[in-house]
Protein backbone atom coordinates (compact mmCIF):
# COMPACT_ATOMS: atom_id res chain seq x y z
CA UNK A 1 0.00 0.00 0.00
CA UNK A 2 1.81 3.39 -0.93
CA UNK A 3 1.52 6.33 0.85
CA UNK A 4 -1.68 7.55 -0.83
CA UNK A 5 -3.68 4.78 -0.19
CA UNK A 6 -2.30 4.84 3.47
CA UNK A 7 -3.80 8.39 4.08
CA UNK A 8 -7.24 7.43 2.57
CA UNK A 9 -7.73 4.47 4.08
CA UNK A 10 -6.66 5.91 8.26
CA UNK A 11 -7.20 9.45 7.46
CA UNK A 12 -9.71 11.68 6.58
CA UNK A 13 -8.86 14.98 4.61
CA UNK A 14 -9.52 18.24 5.83
CA UNK A 15 -9.60 21.62 3.28
CA UNK A 16 -8.91 24.91 4.23
CA UNK A 17 -12.70 26.02 3.62
CA UNK A 18 -13.53 22.24 6.01
CA UNK A 19 -11.17 24.07 9.02
CA UNK A 20 -12.72 27.41 8.73
CA UNK A 21 -16.13 26.01 9.43
CA UNK A 22 -14.98 23.69 12.03
CA UNK A 23 -11.82 25.56 13.47
CA UNK A 24 -13.44 26.09 16.96
CA UNK A 25 -14.35 22.96 17.49
CA UNK A 26 -11.21 21.30 16.11
CA UNK A 27 -9.24 23.89 18.39
CA UNK A 28 -11.65 23.73 21.51
CA UNK A 29 -11.63 19.46 21.53
CA UNK A 30 -8.24 19.19 20.68
CA UNK A 31 -8.80 16.86 17.67
CA UNK A 32 -5.66 15.67 16.39
CA UNK A 33 -4.23 16.96 12.86
CA UNK A 34 -1.42 15.82 10.84
CA UNK A 35 0.30 17.39 7.60
CA UNK A 36 2.52 16.10 5.13
CA UNK A 37 6.11 16.88 5.09
CA UNK A 38 7.02 17.75 1.18
CA UNK A 39 10.20 16.31 1.75
CA UNK A 40 9.82 12.77 2.86
CA UNK A 41 5.84 12.37 2.43
CA UNK A 42 5.61 11.84 6.06
CA UNK A 43 2.82 12.89 8.33
CA UNK A 44 3.63 15.41 10.97
CA UNK A 45 2.04 16.71 13.29
CA UNK A 46 0.01 20.03 13.50
CA UNK A 47 -0.50 22.40 16.46
CA UNK A 48 -4.22 23.25 16.44
CA UNK A 49 -3.31 26.48 17.78
CA UNK A 50 -1.60 27.33 14.49
CA UNK A 51 -4.84 26.75 12.95
CA UNK A 52 -5.60 30.21 12.99
CA UNK A 53 -2.65 31.28 11.33
CA UNK A 54 -3.55 28.86 7.88
CA UNK A 55 -7.17 29.83 7.43
CA UNK A 56 -6.72 33.72 7.51
CA UNK A 57 -3.34 32.76 4.46
CA UNK A 58 -4.07 33.04 1.25
CA UNK A 59 -0.69 31.23 1.11
CA UNK A 60 -2.18 28.09 2.71
CA UNK A 61 -5.64 28.44 0.30
CA UNK A 62 -4.45 24.99 -1.41
CA UNK A 63 -3.22 23.02 2.39
CA UNK A 64 -4.79 19.68 3.24
CA UNK A 65 -5.09 18.51 6.82
CA UNK A 66 -5.70 15.18 7.69
CA UNK A 67 -7.48 13.98 11.42
CA UNK A 68 -7.94 9.74 12.16
CA UNK A 69 -10.87 7.85 10.77
CA UNK A 70 -11.80 7.70 14.54
CA UNK A 71 -12.52 10.93 14.64
CA UNK A 72 -15.02 11.14 11.39
CA UNK A 73 -17.85 11.12 13.24
CA UNK A 74 -16.86 14.26 15.46
CA UNK A 75 -15.76 15.87 12.27
CA UNK A 76 -19.49 15.05 11.04
CA UNK A 77 -21.27 16.55 13.86
CA UNK A 78 -18.58 20.23 14.01
CA UNK A 79 -19.80 20.24 10.28
CA UNK A 80 -23.34 19.52 11.16
CA UNK A 81 -23.72 22.10 14.10
CA UNK A 82 -21.96 24.43 11.70
CA UNK A 83 -24.49 24.31 9.04
CA UNK A 84 -27.73 24.77 11.92
CA UNK A 85 -25.54 27.88 13.48
CA UNK A 86 -25.48 29.45 10.10
CA UNK A 87 -28.74 28.60 8.98
CA UNK A 88 -30.48 29.90 12.28
CA UNK A 89 -28.01 32.46 12.63
CA UNK A 90 -27.60 31.34 16.48
CA UNK A 91 -25.16 29.23 18.58
CA UNK A 92 -26.20 25.43 19.34
CA UNK A 93 -23.72 23.27 21.21
CA UNK A 94 -23.00 20.33 20.48
CA UNK A 95 -22.64 16.91 22.39
CA UNK A 96 -19.08 16.33 22.45
CA UNK A 97 -17.45 17.27 25.43
CA UNK A 98 -13.75 18.26 26.67
CA UNK A 99 -12.32 17.07 29.88
CA UNK A 100 -12.64 20.49 31.04
CA UNK A 101 -16.29 20.95 30.19
CA UNK A 102 -16.92 17.56 31.37
CA UNK A 103 -15.23 18.44 35.00
CA UNK A 104 -17.38 21.61 34.98
CA UNK A 105 -20.66 20.03 34.20
CA UNK A 106 -19.93 17.09 36.64
CA UNK A 107 -19.14 19.46 39.27
CA UNK A 108 -22.13 21.24 38.74
CA UNK A 109 -24.41 18.07 38.81
CA UNK A 110 -22.66 17.31 41.84
CA UNK A 111 -23.52 20.25 43.82
CA UNK A 112 -27.09 19.49 42.50
CA UNK A 113 -27.24 16.31 44.26
CA UNK A 114 -25.88 17.26 46.90
CA UNK A 115 -28.52 19.90 48.06
CA UNK A 116 -31.48 16.78 47.27
CA UNK A 117 -32.85 14.95 49.97
CA UNK A 118 -32.52 10.74 50.50
CA UNK A 119 -35.86 10.80 49.17
CA UNK A 120 -35.58 13.12 46.71
CA UNK A 121 -32.42 10.91 45.46
CA UNK A 122 -34.73 7.24 45.34
CA UNK A 123 -36.60 9.58 43.87
CA UNK A 124 -35.32 9.85 40.86
CA UNK A 125 -33.88 6.75 40.56
CA UNK A 126 -37.41 5.33 40.46
CA UNK A 127 -38.36 7.73 37.59
CA UNK A 128 -35.89 7.00 35.44
CA UNK A 129 -36.31 2.92 36.53
CA UNK A 130 -40.18 4.30 35.37
CA UNK A 131 -39.43 5.70 31.91
CA UNK A 132 -36.96 2.96 30.90
CA UNK A 133 -39.02 0.42 31.03
CA UNK A 134 -41.91 2.12 28.74
CA UNK A 135 -39.08 2.45 26.21
CA UNK A 136 -40.46 0.48 23.17
CA UNK A 137 -37.67 -1.50 20.55
CA UNK A 138 -38.58 -2.00 17.08
CA UNK A 139 -39.82 -4.91 15.50
CA UNK A 140 -36.61 -6.34 15.66
CA UNK A 141 -35.66 -5.68 18.72
CA UNK A 142 -33.21 -3.38 18.16
CA UNK A 143 -32.68 0.48 19.75
CA UNK A 144 -32.61 3.28 18.96
CA UNK A 145 -30.44 6.26 19.21
CA UNK A 146 -33.10 8.07 21.40
CA UNK A 147 -32.98 5.21 23.42
CA UNK A 148 -29.28 4.81 23.68
CA UNK A 149 -28.88 8.05 24.81
CA UNK A 150 -31.22 8.07 27.38
CA UNK A 151 -29.63 5.68 29.32
CA UNK A 152 -26.41 6.97 28.71
CA UNK A 153 -27.68 9.82 30.46
CA UNK A 154 -29.44 7.98 32.78
CA UNK A 155 -25.94 6.06 33.52
CA UNK A 156 -24.29 8.73 34.06
CA UNK A 157 -26.60 10.48 36.96
CA UNK A 158 -26.87 7.05 38.48
CA UNK A 159 -23.22 6.58 39.40
CA UNK A 160 -23.21 10.50 40.19
CA UNK A 161 -26.25 9.82 43.19
CA UNK A 162 -24.13 7.04 44.15
CA UNK A 163 -21.22 8.14 44.12
CA UNK A 164 -22.58 11.23 46.12
CA UNK A 165 -24.57 9.45 48.79
CA UNK A 166 -21.58 7.05 49.37
CA UNK A 167 -18.97 10.23 50.19
CA UNK A 168 -21.40 11.80 52.20
CA UNK A 169 -22.26 8.23 54.32
CA UNK A 170 -18.16 8.23 54.15
CA UNK A 171 -17.87 11.19 55.49
CA UNK A 172 -20.31 11.06 58.69
CA UNK A 173 -18.03 7.53 59.20
CA UNK A 174 -14.96 9.46 59.39
CA UNK A 175 -16.73 11.99 61.97
CA UNK A 176 -18.11 9.39 64.13
CA UNK A 177 -21.81 10.43 63.54
CA UNK A 178 -22.56 7.27 62.38
CA UNK A 179 -21.45 3.91 62.03
CA UNK A 180 -20.73 1.34 59.38
CA UNK A 181 -23.87 -0.45 59.83
CA UNK A 182 -25.66 2.69 60.52
CA UNK A 183 -24.55 4.15 57.00
CA UNK A 184 -25.46 0.46 55.38
CA UNK A 185 -28.82 0.46 56.45
CA UNK A 186 -29.63 4.31 55.82
CA UNK A 187 -28.26 3.70 52.04
CA UNK A 188 -30.54 0.45 52.03
CA UNK A 189 -33.45 2.24 49.81
CA UNK A 190 -30.85 3.92 47.06
CA UNK A 191 -28.89 0.42 47.49
CA UNK A 192 -32.29 -1.77 46.25
CA UNK A 193 -33.00 1.32 43.56
CA UNK A 194 -30.05 1.28 41.89
CA UNK A 195 -30.15 -2.39 41.59
CA UNK A 196 -33.65 -2.23 39.81
CA UNK A 197 -32.60 0.15 37.71
CA UNK A 198 -29.16 -1.72 36.54
CA UNK A 199 -31.18 -4.80 36.14
CA UNK A 200 -34.03 -2.75 33.48
CA UNK A 201 -31.23 -1.48 31.64
CA UNK A 202 -29.73 -5.39 31.61
CA UNK A 203 -32.88 -6.18 30.23
CA UNK A 204 -32.86 -3.51 27.96
CA UNK A 205 -29.79 -4.26 26.37
CA UNK A 206 -30.08 -7.58 26.18
CA UNK A 207 -32.38 -8.54 24.27
CA UNK A 208 -30.23 -8.00 20.78
CA UNK A 209 -26.61 -8.83 21.18
CA UNK A 210 -25.71 -5.67 18.23
CA UNK A 211 -27.04 -3.39 20.97
CA UNK A 212 -23.24 -1.68 21.07
CA UNK A 213 -23.04 -0.43 17.34
CA UNK A 214 -25.51 2.12 18.58
CA UNK A 215 -23.88 3.13 21.53
CA UNK A 216 -20.44 3.42 19.36
CA UNK A 217 -22.65 6.55 17.36
CA UNK A 218 -23.15 8.56 20.36
CA UNK A 219 -20.52 11.62 19.71
CA UNK A 220 -20.91 12.61 23.45
CA UNK A 221 -19.72 9.07 24.77
CA UNK A 222 -16.76 10.42 25.03
CA UNK A 223 -14.99 13.20 27.24
CA UNK A 224 -12.67 12.10 29.16
CA UNK A 225 -14.08 12.15 32.18
CA UNK A 226 -14.30 9.57 34.59
CA UNK A 227 -17.89 9.04 35.14
CA UNK A 228 -18.29 9.16 31.21
CA UNK A 229 -15.86 6.11 31.38
CA UNK A 230 -17.42 4.23 34.15
CA UNK A 231 -20.91 4.93 32.36
CA UNK A 232 -19.02 3.39 28.73
CA UNK A 233 -17.58 0.56 30.80
CA UNK A 234 -20.77 -0.49 32.16
CA UNK A 235 -23.41 -0.57 28.93
CA UNK A 236 -20.58 -1.74 26.93
CA UNK A 237 -19.76 -4.56 30.12
CA UNK A 238 -23.70 -5.01 29.73
CA UNK A 239 -23.31 -5.82 25.69
CA UNK A 240 -20.17 -7.81 26.30
CA UNK A 241 -21.97 -10.16 29.02
CA UNK A 242 -24.85 -10.82 26.90
CA UNK A 243 -23.09 -11.29 23.53
CA UNK A 244 -20.74 -13.71 25.76
CA UNK A 245 -24.13 -15.60 26.65
CA UNK A 246 -25.56 -16.17 23.24
CA UNK A 247 -22.25 -17.38 22.54
CA UNK A 248 -23.15 -20.15 24.82
CA UNK A 249 -26.58 -20.54 23.49
CA UNK A 250 -25.72 -21.35 19.83
CA UNK A 251 -23.52 -23.82 21.04
CA UNK A 252 -20.74 -21.76 19.36
CA UNK A 253 -18.22 -21.29 22.41
CA UNK A 254 -17.53 -23.82 24.50
CA UNK A 255 -16.41 -26.65 22.02
CA UNK A 256 -14.61 -23.91 20.61
CA UNK A 257 -12.56 -23.58 23.40
CA UNK A 258 -12.26 -27.21 25.03
CA UNK A 259 -10.99 -28.08 21.26
CA UNK A 260 -8.64 -25.02 21.26
CA UNK A 261 -7.58 -25.12 24.98
CA UNK A 262 -4.47 -27.68 24.25
CA UNK A 263 -3.10 -26.38 21.48
CA UNK A 264 -3.83 -22.19 22.08
CA UNK A 265 -4.82 -21.46 25.80
CA UNK A 266 -3.14 -23.81 28.34
CA UNK A 267 0.40 -22.36 27.66
CA UNK A 268 -0.73 -19.04 29.17
CA UNK A 269 -2.45 -20.74 32.22
CA UNK A 270 0.83 -22.44 32.69
CA UNK A 271 2.44 -18.97 32.80
CA UNK A 272 0.18 -17.65 34.97
CA UNK A 273 0.92 -20.38 37.43
CA UNK A 274 4.63 -19.84 37.31
CA UNK A 275 4.56 -16.12 37.14
CA UNK A 276 2.95 -16.03 40.85
CA UNK A 277 4.80 -18.87 41.93
CA UNK A 278 7.25 -16.99 44.37
CA UNK A 279 3.54 -14.91 46.12
CA UNK A 280 1.17 -17.64 45.70
CA UNK A 281 0.42 -21.49 45.75
CA UNK A 282 -1.55 -22.32 42.64
CA UNK A 283 -2.51 -25.82 41.71
CA UNK A 284 -0.56 -26.51 38.72
CA UNK A 285 -2.78 -29.65 37.10
CA UNK A 286 -4.29 -27.81 34.03
CA UNK A 287 -4.82 -30.71 31.53
CA UNK A 288 -8.24 -29.22 30.58
CA UNK A 289 -10.33 -26.09 30.76
CA UNK A 290 -12.19 -27.15 33.93
CA UNK A 291 -8.94 -27.60 35.51
CA UNK A 292 -8.30 -23.44 34.74
CA UNK A 293 -12.28 -22.31 35.46
CA UNK A 294 -14.51 -23.44 37.67
CA UNK A 295 -17.21 -25.24 36.37
CA UNK A 296 -15.43 -24.45 32.68
CA UNK A 297 -16.97 -22.16 30.42
CA UNK A 298 -20.86 -21.76 31.39
CA UNK A 299 -23.60 -18.88 31.17
CA UNK A 300 -24.18 -16.26 33.07
CA UNK A 301 -27.86 -16.48 35.06
CA UNK A 302 -30.04 -13.02 35.08
CA UNK A 303 -29.29 -12.41 38.70
CA UNK A 304 -25.47 -12.67 38.74
CA UNK A 305 -25.89 -10.33 35.46
CA UNK A 306 -27.80 -7.69 37.69
CA UNK A 307 -25.59 -7.83 40.33
CA UNK A 308 -22.02 -7.84 38.33
CA UNK A 309 -23.42 -4.83 35.88
CA UNK A 310 -23.70 -3.25 39.34
CA UNK A 311 -20.07 -3.77 39.82
CA UNK A 312 -18.91 -2.37 36.79
CA UNK A 313 -21.22 0.90 37.11
CA UNK A 314 -19.47 1.46 40.41
CA UNK A 315 -15.92 0.36 39.73
CA UNK A 316 -14.45 3.73 39.40
CA UNK A 317 -16.17 5.73 41.98
CA UNK A 318 -13.61 6.07 44.33
CA UNK A 319 -11.97 7.63 40.91
CA UNK A 320 -14.36 10.63 40.39
CA UNK A 321 -12.39 13.82 41.66
CA UNK A 322 -9.21 12.29 39.72
CA UNK A 323 -9.90 13.38 36.33
CA UNK A 324 -6.84 14.13 35.07
CA UNK A 325 -4.24 11.17 36.48
CA UNK A 326 -3.79 9.76 33.60
CA UNK A 327 -2.89 13.51 31.71
CA UNK A 328 -0.79 14.88 35.09
CA UNK A 329 2.12 16.45 33.51
CA UNK A 330 4.35 14.45 35.63
CA UNK A 331 3.08 11.25 34.45
CA UNK A 332 1.47 8.13 35.49
CA UNK A 333 1.38 8.48 39.34
CA UNK A 334 0.95 4.64 40.16
CA UNK A 335 0.25 4.87 43.71
CA UNK A 336 -2.07 7.66 43.12
CA UNK A 337 -3.64 5.49 40.62
CA UNK A 338 -3.93 2.32 43.19
CA UNK A 339 -5.74 4.43 45.66
CA UNK A 340 -8.80 4.94 43.31
CA UNK A 341 -9.18 1.35 43.27
CA UNK A 342 -9.29 0.84 47.13
CA UNK A 343 -11.28 4.50 47.51
CA UNK A 344 -14.45 2.36 45.26
CA UNK A 345 -13.95 -0.79 47.39
CA UNK A 346 -13.93 0.78 50.95
CA UNK A 347 -16.90 3.01 49.71
CA UNK A 348 -19.03 0.34 48.15
CA UNK A 349 -18.20 -2.05 50.97
CA UNK A 350 -18.40 0.31 54.01
CA UNK A 351 -21.38 2.21 53.03
CA UNK A 352 -23.91 -0.02 51.74
CA UNK A 353 -25.45 -3.49 51.50
CA UNK A 354 -24.41 -4.25 48.02
CA UNK A 355 -24.01 -8.10 47.67
CA UNK A 356 -20.31 -9.84 47.73
CA UNK A 357 -20.91 -10.10 43.95
CA UNK A 358 -20.85 -6.32 43.62
CA UNK A 359 -17.79 -5.84 46.15
CA UNK A 360 -15.36 -8.11 44.60
CA UNK A 361 -16.25 -7.44 40.98
CA UNK A 362 -15.44 -3.73 42.09
CA UNK A 363 -12.39 -4.89 44.02
CA UNK A 364 -10.63 -6.86 41.96
CA UNK A 365 -10.98 -5.39 38.46
CA UNK A 366 -6.82 -4.54 37.90
CA UNK A 367 -5.46 -7.55 39.96
CA UNK A 368 -4.11 -8.58 36.39
CA UNK A 369 -3.80 -12.55 37.69
CA UNK A 370 -1.16 -10.94 40.07
CA UNK A 371 0.69 -8.63 38.60
CA UNK A 372 -1.67 -5.84 39.60
CA UNK A 373 -3.01 -4.33 42.20
CA UNK A 374 -5.75 -4.89 44.72
CA UNK A 375 -7.20 -6.43 48.05
CA UNK A 376 -6.98 -10.41 46.90
CA UNK A 377 -3.35 -10.35 48.19
CA UNK A 378 -4.39 -9.49 51.57
CA UNK A 379 -7.06 -12.21 51.75
CA UNK A 380 -5.12 -15.01 50.49
CA UNK A 381 -1.85 -13.81 53.50
CA UNK A 382 -4.62 -13.91 55.69
CA UNK A 383 -5.69 -17.48 54.50
CA UNK A 384 -1.93 -18.59 54.24
CA UNK A 385 -1.59 -17.38 57.68
CA UNK A 386 -4.39 -19.30 58.99
CA UNK A 387 -3.88 -22.50 57.66
CA UNK A 388 0.74 -21.82 58.20
CA UNK A 389 0.84 -22.67 54.31
CA UNK A 390 -0.52 -25.68 54.22
CA UNK A 391 -3.23 -25.15 51.58
CA UNK A 392 -3.08 -24.40 47.56
CA UNK A 393 -5.26 -22.37 45.16
CA UNK A 394 -7.14 -24.77 43.61
CA UNK A 395 -8.59 -22.72 40.41
CA UNK A 396 -7.29 -19.88 38.15
CA UNK A 397 -11.04 -18.83 38.26
CA UNK A 398 -13.79 -18.90 39.33
CA UNK A 399 -17.47 -17.44 39.05
CA UNK A 400 -18.71 -18.17 42.46
CA UNK A 401 -17.68 -14.90 45.11
CA UNK A 402 -17.59 -16.97 48.33
CA UNK A 403 -14.39 -18.98 46.36
CA UNK A 404 -12.72 -15.56 45.80
CA UNK A 405 -13.33 -14.35 49.08
CA UNK A 406 -11.68 -17.97 50.65
CA UNK A 407 -9.04 -18.40 48.16
CA UNK A 408 -10.18 -21.03 46.33
CA UNK A 409 -9.64 -19.27 43.30
CA UNK A 410 -7.49 -16.70 41.83
CA UNK A 411 -9.83 -14.46 39.73
CA UNK A 412 -13.26 -13.40 39.40
CA UNK A 413 -14.98 -14.23 36.38
CA UNK A 414 -17.48 -10.91 36.39
CA UNK A 415 -13.86 -8.65 37.34
CA UNK A 416 -11.87 -10.31 34.52
CA UNK A 417 -14.20 -9.48 32.13
CA UNK A 418 -14.55 -6.05 33.46
CA UNK A 419 -10.44 -5.94 33.21
CA UNK A 420 -11.05 -6.11 29.33
CA UNK A 421 -13.34 -3.45 28.79
CA UNK A 422 -11.45 -1.05 31.28
CA UNK A 423 -8.63 -1.54 29.38
CA UNK A 424 -9.62 -0.84 25.92
CA UNK A 425 -11.93 2.07 26.93
CA UNK A 426 -8.74 3.84 27.99
CA UNK A 427 -7.13 2.82 25.09
CA UNK A 428 -9.71 3.78 22.39
CA UNK A 429 -10.80 7.22 23.96
CA UNK A 430 -10.64 9.84 21.78
CA UNK A 431 -10.48 12.48 24.30
CA UNK A 432 -8.02 10.78 26.98
CA UNK A 433 -4.52 11.14 26.51
CA UNK A 434 -2.94 7.74 27.05
CA UNK A 435 0.21 7.00 26.37
CA UNK A 436 1.86 9.83 25.64
CA UNK A 437 -1.37 11.52 23.81
CA UNK A 438 -1.40 8.79 20.79
CA UNK A 439 -5.36 7.72 19.59
CA UNK A 440 -5.53 3.83 18.87
CA UNK A 441 -7.90 2.86 16.45
CA UNK A 442 -9.69 -0.62 17.44
CA UNK A 443 -7.02 -2.49 15.71
CA UNK A 444 -4.23 -0.90 17.22
CA UNK A 445 -6.15 -1.47 20.62
CA UNK A 446 -6.14 -5.35 20.50
CA UNK A 447 -2.88 -5.25 19.19
CA UNK A 448 -1.27 -3.46 22.26
CA UNK A 449 -3.83 -5.75 23.97
CA UNK A 450 -2.35 -8.99 23.16
CA UNK A 451 1.22 -8.09 22.87
CA UNK A 452 1.61 -6.08 26.21
CA UNK A 453 -1.36 -7.72 28.55
CA UNK A 454 -1.38 -11.35 27.33
CA UNK A 455 1.90 -12.84 25.49
CA UNK A 456 4.49 -10.20 27.25
CA UNK A 457 2.60 -11.11 30.45
CA UNK A 458 -0.34 -12.78 30.99
CA UNK A 459 -2.71 -10.04 32.86
CA UNK A 460 -5.65 -10.16 31.12
CA UNK A 461 -7.45 -13.59 30.52
CA UNK A 462 -6.98 -15.19 27.15
CA UNK A 463 -10.07 -16.97 26.31
CA UNK A 464 -12.08 -14.03 27.56
CA UNK A 465 -9.94 -11.87 25.46
CA UNK A 466 -10.75 -13.91 22.36
CA UNK A 467 -14.26 -13.65 23.16
CA UNK A 468 -13.94 -9.93 23.10
CA UNK A 469 -12.37 -9.78 19.76
CA UNK A 470 -15.63 -11.32 18.28
CA UNK A 471 -17.58 -9.23 20.40
CA UNK A 472 -15.86 -6.54 18.88
CA UNK A 473 -15.80 -7.28 15.82
CA UNK A 474 -19.53 -7.74 15.99
CA UNK A 475 -20.36 -4.25 17.40
CA UNK A 476 -17.75 -2.19 14.94
CA UNK A 477 -18.53 -4.15 11.87
CA UNK A 478 -15.13 -4.47 10.80
CA UNK A 479 -13.07 -7.94 10.50
CA UNK A 480 -11.02 -7.86 13.75
CA UNK A 481 -10.30 -11.57 14.30
CA UNK A 482 -7.30 -11.54 12.92
CA UNK A 483 -6.37 -10.26 16.76
CA UNK A 484 -6.92 -13.40 17.88
CA UNK A 485 -4.87 -15.60 19.64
Amino acid sequence: MDKIQELKAKFEPLTIEDIKQIKDNLISHNIPLFRVDNKDGSLKEFPTEQLSLIVENPKYSSMILYTPKNFSLFIKEFKEMSSIQTNNNEKTSNGFKTPKEAEKEMSKRIAEISKMTYKEKVGILETYNKELKEVKLDEKDVMSKNAAQQIVDVGNDMGLIAKVTMFESMQKIKEEKITKDQAKIENQEITETTTELVSTIVNMLSVNTETQKVFTELKNFSDGGVMSHCNRVFVSYVNFLAFYNNLIKRRHLVPTVRSKFKETYKKYYEKIVDDNANNYRIYGGLASVEDCIDKGIKSIEAEEMYLYSVGALLHDIGKVKDLDYFEGEAGRDYERIKKHLFNSYKLVSQTSEYPLEVILTVALHHEYYGLGYGPYIDLYKLKAQKYNNSFHISRIMSYDAKSIDDCEAFAYFPAKMLEIIDVYDALIDPARKYRGGKIFTPEEALNIIKEDFIEKHVKLDPILYDVFVEFLSNAVEKDLMYAKL
